[in-house]
């Protein structure tokens, strides 16, 4: 074996810290986890049996937890976020000695938006990488299928940022847990203050055609109902939103008093590219959630209301500390400033190292009894109310924010207005009470 395998081998899995930290002056933040992932994957496949001698070696491996999100199209900014918020977390124990005396390693692969291709990339993460713990997902999708995986060998997979409702009824497993607000707790909060005081309450529904779009929709018609509201019709989009005047047009041509929408990702932007805000005037339209990723970039778009569950200029205990650690990392990137996207991945992660070491071991069954009974004050997660974790779901239940954009060109990142807030049990998605978990018993026992 070439001598300089061995020194790459010799540091461990540390290489991919090392490396990505030069390869950021050279490509930036986005590309260079991915380069840095790509040469280490390639480096210790070729030659794994020499890792057992390393500095980690058998008796003190590495802890090696696997980000998974997709690094192109709609969704590629969003990634790029939900990575920085874990690695956050997890520079953050790796500074203060690691977890149970291991470092703990993070790799990043894309899992596509294509279901099958996501299940494979988490088959070979687990059973040639020997991923210990998995999280991201960002698609809904892509959270199912690669959580189905994660389940049949008992790896547990923090579900970061995908806000599906099905992921914790439908697709809820014993080994994943879900961290954002799904667009059942958004809709329920926003449909109400939407349809409040108003005469006529005709709602049309505008649902994109993939797994979460047509989740969210069918949770918003319940709320629809329950705050005296007519659905008068669905407009359904395909997920690559090829015509978005289009769309605009089948919409005016459906009288409503109130649009509900559930398109994700960049089509947001392509699509409020296209209204006149006029529009926005005498109809109001709702969008389950809007990521800052979908926000700041465009600050001259129109937005109508939205859902958010953290924002970077609350006057919440910790915000301001948490953003000044950002910005001194990522402050000369695009997205200097950071949103919910980055916020819900750090705490994810923070929670998943806090139930490894407040189990004292990584064996999944231990660790995830510790994730169940997880509970966060208000400050500590930087939100209005206390926040915990449904033992039954899986889910994390937490503050709802109401905003809007108030675009300032000059400043954008002052254009995000909060409205409102509610309590995780004012936006609490009820058909989660009745998920159905796997047993332990049916859960295999992994202890990477």
């Amino acid at each position: 074996m070439p001598e300089f395998a061995y020194a790459i081998i010799g540091q461990g899995l540390q290489l991919h810290t090392t490396m990505k930290k030069l390869l950021q002056r050279i490509l930036g933040f986005p590309l260079a986890g991915l380069v840095a992932v790509s040469i280490l994957n390639q480096i210790t496949e070729t030659y794994r049996p020499a890792i057992v001698g390393s500095a980690f070696g058998a008796e003190n491996p590495p802890i090696i937890i696997a980000h998974v999100a997709p690094t192109t199209g709609r969704f590629a900014l969003h990634s790029e976020s939900d990575r920085r918020g874990a690695e956050m977390a997890i520079d953050e124990f790796n500074a203060r000695g690691g977890l149970l005396g291991r470092e703990i390693v993070l790799v990043s692969r894309d899992p596509t938006l294509e279901a099958s291709r996501a299940a494979e990339v988490a088959e070979e993460l687990i059973t040639r990488n020997k991923a210990g713990f998995m999280l991201g997902a960002i698609d809904s999708g892509v959270a199912a299928s690669m959580s189905d995986v994660c389940q049949k060998h008992g790896v547990i997979f923090i579900n970061t940022n995908s806000s599906s409702p099905s992921e914790s009824v439908e697709h809820v497993h014993r080994t994943k847990f879900v961290f954002d607000a799904s667009a059942a707790n958004f809709n329920r909060a926003l449909l109400g203050y939407a349809l409040a005081g108003r005469p006529s309450r005709r709602v049309l529904l505008l649902t994109e055609d993939d797994a979460w779009g047509h989740s969210s929709a069918a949770a918003s018609r319940p709320y629809i109902a329950e705050y005296g509201g007519t659905v008068v019709g669905e407009v359904v989009v395909p997920a690559t939103l090829p015509d978005p005047a289009g769309v605009i047009k089948q919409i005016a041509a459906i009288p409503a008093d109130v649009v509900a929408i559930n398109i994700s990702g960049d089509n947001q932007i392509r699509l409020f590219a296209q209204i006149d805000p006029k529009t926005l005037e005498r109809q109001s339209w709702v969008v389950g959630e809007v990521d800052w990723e979908e926000l700041y970039p465009a600050p001259g778009t129109p937005r109508p209301l939205y859902g958010i569950t953290w924002a970077w200029n609350l006057e919440t205990p910790g915000t301001a500390e948490f953003v000044a650690r950002y910005r001194k990392r990522f402050g000369n990137t695009r997205l200097d400033y950071p949103g919910d996207v980055t916020h819900a991945a750090y705490f994810a992660t923070r929670a998943l190292l806090t139930a490894i070491e407040r189990a004292g071991t990584t064996d999944n069954h231990a660790v995830i009894r510790q994730l169940e009974k997880f509970r966060w004050t208000a400050r500590e997660r930087m939100q209005h109310y206390p926040a915990y974790m449904d033992p039954v779901s899986h889910h994390l239940q937490q503050t709802v924010y109401i905003a809007t954009w108030h675009a300032r060109v000059d400043k954008p990142e002052l254009s995000q207005v909060i409205l409102g807030h509610d309590t995780p049990d004012q936006v609490r998605y009820e058909r989660e009470r009745k998920a159905r978990l796997e047993s332990f018993a049916d859960t295999p026992h992994y202890a990477p």
